[in-house]
């Protein structure tokens, strides 16, 4: 049986980041994948400016951008039968080359758990966790591959449909009804100018977004019972084919955690809130969260209780701050996607003026 200082499940942004910055601490990390790497993920694949500081942290912002990517100039925002309006992607406030960046998000995991591996983390992918409790105070992670770990601290970050939060109780129970995210990759579609697009159809609601090398990402969000008839509008509208190979997640939201850690145990990225897969700030949130958390693992590597205590209030209440502001575009985006009529009554207001969408993104593009 091995032991470490911290144990991380799940090797998403959150999980790789907390993992690389522990390690570089002097912590001993294990990081533990379920999926074997590279692996995709049903995701935006968009890269917010306020992920930039966390990949400078990391070393890694150069690798990232000579990653197969694009940074788009404008956004076109349309309605089925309504018509579109294309305004130009906002410049960040931030020093530098800090823009918006679309990149395949199974080459940026790869790169971060790459990182991770370099700054000494042990990794070990293609190893569903099966089981944890406490032993001596310390936790046991069992996992399918029949190996067992022993840790200080464990992070879960994987995911909105986190195990290790079902298994511990800390989630709330999932609803069983709810919106159903699709994602497909497709080669550009015939007269594709590389645009951001947000689209709202009858059914629901999509974006595409251009990963360079003529290959785009496709994400369709809909109301559980609707998603066939979106996919039906997107295929109509792309020119696509019904040989397309789909890929889903279901549900695409989740209440946010109501313990995001408890007896040394810490949620972290989506495993603790869910930021819909809308308006791009997804990976930023989960980078810095990682980010977060690891400073504060990193104050105190002792075992004791105390130290516990304190870190999990310290989390706890920069887990609350760097949530509060910034996703107010999220949610409105969200209510419109749970709510397609209301969408659609607003959407002549919003054709009618472009500025208050510039307003709105510049909102989400920003630093």
């Amino acid at each position: 049986m091995n032991a470490f200082d911290v144990i991380i499940i799940g090797a998403g942004p959150a999980g790789s980041t907390c993992a690389t910055l522990c390690s570089e601490a002097g912590q001993r990390v294990l990081l533990l994948e379920a999926s074997r790497f590279p692996r995709d993920k049903v995701c935006g694949d968009c890269l917010n400016p306020a992920a930039w500081p966390v990949l400078e942290r990391l070393v890694v912002e150069e690798r990232v951008r000579a990653l197969t990517s694009t940074t788009p100039e404008k956004i076109r925002f349309s309605v089925a039968d309504a018509g579109s309006t294309e305004i130009p992607v906002p410049k960040s406030q931030g020093k530098g080359n800090t823009s918006e960046l679309v990149v395949r998000r199974r080459d940026l995991d790869e790169l971060l758990v790459e990182r991770a591996i370099e700054a000494g983390v042990q990794f070990q992918d293609g190893s569903p966790v099966t089981a944890l409790r406490k032993v001596s105070g310390q936790w046991e992670v069992t996992t399918s591959t029949g190996d067992y770990h022993l840790g200080k601290r464990i992070v879960a970050a994987d995911g909105r449909n986190s195990v290790t939060a079902r298994y511990l109780g800390m989630h709330t129970s999932r609803r069983r009804k709810g919106r159903i995210g699709l994602q497909v990759h497709i080669p550009h579609p015939t007269g594709y100018d590389s645009a951001l697009e947000m689209r709202i159809y009858r059914h629901g609601y999509g974006g595409l977004a251009d990963l360079g090398n003529g290959l785009a990402n496709l994400c369709l969000v809909a109301n559980d019972g609707e998603m066939k008839e979106l996919r039906k509008e997107a295929e109509i509208h792309y020119g696509l084919t019904s040989a397309c190979a789909w890929r889903s997640i279901t549900p695409i939201s989740r209440a946010s955690a109501p313990h995001v850690a408890r007896e040394g145990v810490f949620l972290c990225g989506d495993a603790a809130r869910v930021v819909e897969p809308f308006t791009g700030e997804g990976i930023s949130f989960a980078l810095r969260s990682g980010a977060l958390l690891a400073d504060i693992l990193n104050t105190g590597k002792s075992d004791c209780t105390k130290v516990q205590a304190s870190q999990e209030e310290l989390y706890r209440r920069g887990h609350r701050d760097l949530y509060r502001s910034g996703l107010l575009v999220n949610r409105l985006t969200c209510l419109l996607s749970e709510h397609p009529k209301i969408a659609h009554a607003l959407s002549p207001f919003l054709l009618k003026h472009p500025n208050l969408l510039t307003f709105l993104t510049s909102k989400v593009i920003s630093i």
